[in-house]
Formats: C-alpha cells, sequence, structure tokens
C-alpha cells in the first residue's frame, strides 16, 4: 500500500505558552505530522507519543518544529497541546497520511534547510530510502506576506497541500508539499517559489515515507517487515 495525503487540519496561532493543535479526521494507522515555526528560539515541547524529526532554529527569530505520532481512532479530531515560548508568536498546523509502514520507522530519509532570507524557501537534495515512495516537502516563512507558487523539478512533482497564514503583526506561513518518486534517484535542491512581497529567513523539510508492505504472494512477510523485526531483536 502506497503512502498517501489524507487531509490537513486547520492552522492555529498563538502568543501563549500552549497551542492547541487539532488533528483532521483520520482512521487507525494514520500518520500525523506537526509542523510548528516560532518566532524565537524556544523549543517546542511535544506532548506524549509525539517523534521528534527536526527541531531547527534560524538565528534568534525563528525556529521550526516537525514531529510525527501514530495515531488511533480516537485521535480522529483531537487536540493536542504544544509547549511553545509564548509571548512572541507560534504557528502550527497537523496534516496526515495514511499508508505508511506499521512497524518501524515511518521515514526513511529526511533532509533540513535553514535558509538565509529570501522570496523563496529552498529544500537540500534527498535520496528516497527505497522505491516509488512518498516523498514530502515541510515548508515554514517568517512572514505572512506570502502565498506558495511553482515548485522546481518533475522528480517528483510536488502537489500543494497546506498553504496557510497568520494575520498581521507576529507573522508566518506554513506550507506542505507531496509527490510520489518515479525514478528513486536524489531530488536535486528544490525551491518554492514564493509570492512574497517582502523577504523573510525560511526554513525546508524534505522526507520519504516508507510504505506500509503487504504479505507477498506466498503468504509470507515482506522483506521490509522481516527487515524491521531482524533489527528489532539484535
Amino acid at each position: 500500500m502506497a503512502a498517501s495525503f489524507v487531509a490537513a487540519g486547520s492552522g492555529v496561532a498563538t502568543t501563549t505558552t500552549t497551542l492547541s493543535l487539532v488533528a483532521p479526521t483520520v482512521i487507525n494507522n494514520d500518520v500525523l505530522f506537526a509542523l510548528i515555526v516560532s518566532n524565537n528560539n524556544t523549543a517546542v515541547v511535544a506532548p506524549g507519543d509525539w517523534t521528534l524529526v527536526s527541531d531547527t532554529v534560524n538565528t534568534a527569530a525563528m525556529r521550526t518544529y516537525l514531529g510525527y505520532r501514530r495515531i488511533g481512532d480516537s485521535a480522529s479530531g483531537a487536540t493536542f497541546a504544544f509547549t511553545v515560548g509564548g509571548t512572541t508568536l507560534s504557528f502550527g498546523v497537523i496534516v496526515a497520511y495514511r499508508g505508511c509502514m506499521l512497524g518501524g520507522a515511518v521515514i526513511g530519509s529526511a533532509t533540513s534547510s535553514a535558509n538565509a532570507s529570501s522570496d523563496n524557501v529552498t529544500y537540500a537534495t534527498l535520496l528516497p530510502g527505497g522505491p516509488n515512495r512518498l516523498l514530502v516537502a515541510f515548508g515554514a516563512y517568517n512572514l505572512n506576506a506570502t502565498t506558495a507558487g511553482a515548485f522546481s523539478g518533475t522528480d517528483p512533482t510536488f502537489t500543494q497541500r497546506v498553504d496557510i497564514e497568520t494575520a498581521t503583526g507576529n507573522t508566518a506561513s506554513l506550507f506542505v508539499h507531496d509527490g510520489p518518486s518515479l525514478t528513486n534517484i536524489a531530488t536535486g535542491s528544490r525551491t518554492l517559489v514564493s509570492a512574497s512581497t517582502v523577504d523573510a529567513i525560511n526554513h525546508g523539510y524534505m522526507l520519504d515515507l516508507v510504505d506500509a508492505q503487504l504479505p507477498s504472494g506466498n503468504g509470507g512477510p515482506s522483506t521490509n517487515l522481516i527487515r524491521t523485526r531482524f533489527y528489532n531483536y539484535v
């Protein structure tokens, strides 16, 4: 079963110490990703059962958190309270994906780019960890005066899933795109062209999702499941 996008929750902004993000409608074994940007360097503390992907600072004015959590049916529409810096803006969203590996790692490979002030968000090259992986690009822009535009490159060709901004004041924008790797080769550096009116520092994360593996034709487990079990017991 190939991994696929399910839905995104609503963007939430706060200047308090608690950022309450609401999950979209999901089913058992979906995977939630939380993307949070803050206008300071205070670390984000996730509630229980969230796994950190990256926690990146960019000067003293921007910190971006990305984490994931496997869910059960009870998490559909649930609220998750993240501890953030308070006083300055924190802005986040939860997105859901389906068809990821049921045991072991959800992510095969990942890259992170803390970018200087620019109109565009840059993503470092990523080599997928296996064939036919779904690649997901998470972007954070430290200003709201922008709109996501074209994504460079064709393998994969990225589809926009999230493009949200805060209101005026301390501001930020969040982007999520995904697309299937066609040839299992390195993506090369990618650029998300924005329609920003003012340059801003930004972050770009790219990762590939490990697909759920169905049993082989003789009823035995797939190679990936065998490998996961082996590493769990050595």
